[in-house]
Parts: structure tokens; C-alpha cells; sequence
């Protein structure tokens, strides 16, 4: 973690929430007290579900972790993408509209980084 310009959580959403181990790798990750790795990390969020909300929950509440770790957090687009039989083809292909909207999320959290490469070079 220490060597990345950004981290890309993808995550999916376990009774409204995050992943335990997902909790415990940022627990972890900021100690011991003031050598967080996470300080600074540009981060993006984003996940997929089969409810019909996608993970908006466990962003939401990831979004909250991330807030105290000190990551600024790419807000918009959000991308609470829901889990449906024909989002992947079987080869491994991502639906044309759900591809078309992902490739532009991605466009714009790199743009992010870099805003956010900038800010921290002063």
C-alpha cells in the first residue's frame, strides 16, 4: 500500500455492511498509531450485489472508515451496481452499457488521482 498512488476498493455488501476482513486489513493497515498506511491514499468505492441497491450500504458505511483513515474519497460518479445474470457473459465480458458506464467511473478516479497527486505535491 505504502508504494500506490490510489486504492480501488471493490467490495461486496454483507448485512448492510463491509466484509470483516475488509474492516480488519484497514484496521490493521493504521497501526501501530500514526504510521497508517492509508493517510493520504486517494481511494475509490465501488462494489456489486444482487439487491436491488447494490452495495450502497456497505459504501456508505466504507466511505465512513475511510473518512476517519484520512483517504480522501472520490464522491461522484457513485457506482452501486446491481448483480444480474447477463452483467458478465460467459466470456468474461462485461454487458456493453454497464462496460460503457464502468470504463467512464474509471476515467474519472484516475482523473481523481491525479487532482489528488497534485494537491499533495503542493
Amino acid at each position: 500500500v505504502l508504494g500506490c498512488d490510489a486504492t480501488l476498493f471493490v467490495t461486496p455488501e454483507y448485512n448492510r455492511s463491509i466484509p470483516g476482513v475488509l474492516k480488519n486489513a484497514l484496521d490493521h493497515g493504521s497501526r501501530p498509531w500514526g504510521k497508517s498506511v492509508w493517510k493520504g491514499v486517494p481511494a475509490g468505492v465501488i462494489g456489486t450485489s444482487p439487491g436491488p441497491i447494490g452495495t450502497a450500504l456497505a459504501q456508505s458505511h466504507l466511505r465512513s472508515v475511510l473518512a476517519y483513515l484520512d483517504m480522501p474519497v472520490m464522491d461522484v460518479p457513485e457506482a452501486y451496481i446491481q448483480w444480474k445474470d447477463d452483467l458478465v457473459s460467459e466470456d468474461h465480458s462485461v454487458h456493453e452499457r454497464s462496460a460503457a458506464y464502468l470504463g467512464g467511473w474509471m476515467k474519472t478516479f484516475f482523473a481523481f488521482v491525479e487532482r489528488q497527486k497534485a494537491v499533495a505535491a503542493g
